[in-house]
């Protein structure tokens, strides 16, 4: 294969482009599959089990019902850092991905307007990160890097229908930047796609307390679609290609349930779904591809099982611990590194302080995962993947 892209000349490069392009597109979009749940350290440190509780101002995420328990304003600040541990062993090379230090920020405000009525707002990043291989693997053919920078802006209202029965609802306008690179087959060659746009999304909740010791909570969120334009980029070919791929992030639906044994204990479970299914088939347009052309994907909807527990002491310390089960929704024949989707085990713990004008929590998250492909689409991509993560996430209020 190497000796004849070898023997291809740039003139006859464009007749050719569209295969590469579309390789490219494939791991393109399977690179853009980055959840990002953990967006508060008190719900991070219980495993992200927060749908039932949703007592702070990151309901605004969590749970817009939530938002009607807060008396006063709150405002919100967080950071959620990770260090992505990925290695792979693909025919008999053992590579291990560029380690980086990748931050997602959020910020929350959230406003009684009444006693049954609140409203808020967010900046945060539900999805995102990136992984980067290198240019020297024996599957840079598959990818190289694959990265997104995804920002979202929310407004968000809930209502007290009755002491116990709050509903919420919000709309979100999300910016997504794609950065996708593959290797041509030939050493030091590639061909990059970087391309963006903004896409709106929409959630409804609820929250029931039909006692001071029991709480449920569920949220739906639809997907957000999304026309990434930008350019192809190669340093073998002279100039920059335009394309476009329509491209979304699924809808969701999480449910929980939250049991108060004791004063200053609260345990949780929850269960979300993520509908990868829609990513089932995406369209292609670019000048260098005859028409539109369907991109085939055959993930498959998957779910979060998320557990965890916390104590506030009579002086208001904090301390949380939780586990969250990520499945995998990425099956042997589909799979690229640019994503290493697995089963993913999750183990978090967090300690904080809150005091009457002002909260903080810091949470430790480690995820691992083993996983063996065999019998993917492209045969450079089976192999044996290893992932061991590393996150600190902070969060500081202010109570108004």
């Amino acid at each position: 294969m190497k000796k004849e892209l070898g023997a291809i000349s740039q003139q006859a490069f464009p007749k050719i482009f569209p295969m590469t392009l579309m390789g490219l597109v494939t791991n393109m979009a399977m690179g853009a599959g980055y959840y990002l749940p953990n967006q508060d350290a008190f719900a991070t440190a219980k495993g992200n089990a927060f749908v039932a509780t949703a007592d702070n101002a990151s309901a605004v995420f969590y749970n817009p019902a939530g938002m009607t328990q807060l008396e006063e304003p709150q405002a919100q600040i967080g950071f959620y850092s990770i260090i992505l541990g990925n290695e792979a062993n693909v025919m008999g090379q053992s590579v291990d991905a560029n380690t980086e230090l990748q931050v997602a920020p959020s910020l929350y405000y959230v406003r009684p307007h009444n006693d049954r009525l609140s409203y808020g707002f967010s900046l945060n990043s539900p999805f995102g990160l990136g992984t980067d291989w290198g240019r020297d693997t024996s599957f840079s053919s598959v990818v190289t890097e694959a990265r997104l920078t995804y920002l979202s802006a929310t407004s968000a209202v809930g209502f007290k229908l009755t002491d116990e029965l709050s509903i919420g609802a919000s709309i979100s306008a999300n910016y997504a930047d794609l950065t996708l690179e593959q290797g041509s087959g030939i050493p030091n060659q590639f061909l990059r796609f970087e391309g963006d746009d903004v896409g709106l999304s929409a959630a409804v909740s609820l929250r029931w307390q039909p006692a001071p010791k029991h709480a449920f909570g569920l949220v739906y969120a639809t997907a957000s679609t999304f026309d990434l334009e930008g350019e192809t980029i190669s340093n073998f070919v002279p100039g920059d290609r335009g394309a476009e791929i329509d491209f979304q992030t699924p809808s969701r639906i999480a449910g929980g349930y939250s049991y108060r044994p004791a004063p200053g204990w609260n345990i949780e479970a929850n269960i979300e779904w993520l509908n990868w299914d829609s990513l089932d088939s995406l369209t292609l347009e670019s000048p260098n591809v005859l028409g539109p052309t369907e991109v085939p994907f055959n993930w498959q909807s998957s779910f979060i099982y998320e557990i965890g527990a916390s104590y506030i002491t009579p002086e208001g310390y904090v301390f949380a611990v939780g586990y969250d089960f990520n499945a995998n929704s990425q099956p042997d024949r589909d799979f690229t590194p640019g994503v290493s989707d697995a089963d993913r085990h999750w183990f978090n713990l967090g300690f904080g302080r809150k005091s009457e004008s002002y909260n903080w929590m810091l949470a430790y998250q480690f995820g691992y995962s083993n996983r063996t492909v065999d019998g993917a689409s492209n045969p450079l991509a089976n192999g044996k993947y290893k992932s061991r993560h590393n996150a600190l996430v902070l969060s500081l209020q202010k109570n108004f």
